[in-house]
């Protein structure tokens, strides 16, 4: 337990974290401890301490360069706050899911990912990888619907692995994942299915694709991408000699890579 606990709240998500951030600073702090949260104007120090003062913080408020800093205390009891959830249809089944903390796509199954599952429900294998699980809607999806009987993934926020965890848990589907960028991190399996991230930088898309090609090398790969840019992804595929079969939806296109 620490006797001292700083909180810098993230720029890049919502203020729902704030009570998840709540219970772990309770959970770090010695009693008493005194807690200090950082935040810039742009993420509304005053609606965040208001925020934290309905669930019993008693905090002060002062500046420190760009910074405001809210001091003080917490309570003594705070409980896990439950994620928000929604219930989505998976092929032939509804599944209640829990995303929050800003999660990519909180309220509903993406586009992308509907499709990738529409697409990937007319294949079957032993074990799916999943790459880039989120909250595991895809993997958890393939899983109910027999697809596959196990599924294995990886993510890179670890909150998002959290949800998809649970929800994994609620539904009874086994589903491991490693908290890892590289598709290359889970074993090689029959079927690999990806919603390819665009808002990486070069180099990272350049190593996502590349370990893509690897899987496709192994076995069917199902990626799906906006179809504005479908082509210039499809590219990694087909200059590494593979063929490259296209789904395409209202907005977005399954690509099957395939030797």
């Amino acid at each position: 337990m620490a006797p001292r606990v700083d909180v810098h709240l993230p720029s890049y998500r919502p203020r729902s974290l704030v009570p998840l951030l709540a219970w772990l600073a309770t959970h770090l702090a010695q009693p008493n401890a005194e807690i200090s949260w950082y935040l810039d104007k742009r993420q509304g120090p005053n609606a965040v301490k208001r925020l934290l003062e309905g669930i019993g913080w008693n905090l002060e408020t002062e500046r420190q360069g760009r910074l405001m800093r809210l001091r003080g205390t917490a309570p003594h009891a705070q409980s896990l706050p439950e994620p928000a959830s929604f219930i989505a249809q998976l092929g032939a089944h509804e599944a209640r899911l829990r995303a929050d903390y800003g999660v990519f796509s909180p309220h509903q199954v993406d586009e992308g990912t509907a499709l990738l599952l529409e697409v990937a429900l007319n294949y079957r294998a032993d074990v799916v990888a999943d790459i880039g699980t989120g909250y595991g809607p895809l993997a958890i999806g393939l899983v109910l619907n027999s697809v596959a009987k196990s599924a294995v993934g990886t993510e890179v926020d670890c909150l998002a692995m959290w949800l998809a965890r649970q929800n994994a848990a609620d539904l009874n589907v086994p589903l491991e994942l490693v908290c890892d960028p590289d598709p290359l991190r889970v074993p090689m399996t029959p079927l690999t299915v990806c919603n390819v991230p665009t808002h990486v930088n070069a180099s990272e898309s350049a190593q996502l694709m590349a370990g893509l090609v690897k899987r496709a090398e192994f076995g069917k790969v199902f990626a799906v991408i906006h179809a504005s840019i479908a082509r210039r992804y499809a590219r990694h595929f087909e200059s590494a000699g593979l063929g490259v079969i296209d789904h395409p939806g209202k907005n977005h296109v399954v690509l099957e890579a395939c030797t």
